[in-house]
């Protein structure tokens, strides 16, 4: 318990991003240009979801915040999917992005040690395993939330 004190100013700084985020114009913005065109999707945001926390983590962007930022645009839009679902997907895509995301501590630290780049010990190895993770978990959710 005690060491999980230490992680407590990272989610306190979550949470303060996240409120000065939900006010910010950017916000407003994504909200009105995201929600009408991802509410055509409907049951497939639960795939696109991970996919766009993914290709954010490739980018650099750690999946916490991403998670935070896109999960306020969409539960604030009109996306015709429950949140359960939408919440459940967003976890698949923070998993996701821990699994082939080069830029994972844990990632780097098997690079290291196996003597190989971090991009072949995520995208090469945990590739595949992490491509039937999202499909079976997109047919999860779906059929644990419809």
């Amino acid at each position: 318990m005690l060491s999980g004190a230490k992680l407590a100013p990272f989610f306190i700084a979550i949470g303060y991003f996240s409120n000065a985020f939900d006010g910010s114009p950017v916000a407003l913005a994504l909200s009105k240009v995201v929600g009408p065109n991802l509410s055509h999707l409907s049951w497939g945001l639960l795939f696109v979801i991970p996919v766009v926390i993914v290709l954010l983590a490739l980018l650099g962007i750690h999946p916490l915040v991403s998670i935070t930022l896109l999960g306020q645009v969409l539960l604030t839009s009109q996306v015709t999917i429950p949140t359960l679902a939408i919440a459940l997907a967003l976890n698949v895509g923070g998993a996701l992005s821990y699994l082939v995301s080069p830029f994972e501590g844990a990632i780097v630290l098997i690079s290291d040690l196996a003597d190989v780049p971090p991009t072949t010990v995520a995208i090469k190895n945990n590739g595949w395993f992490g491509l039937w993770f999202l499909l079976l978990s997109t047919v999860g959710i779906y059929f644990f939330t419809n």
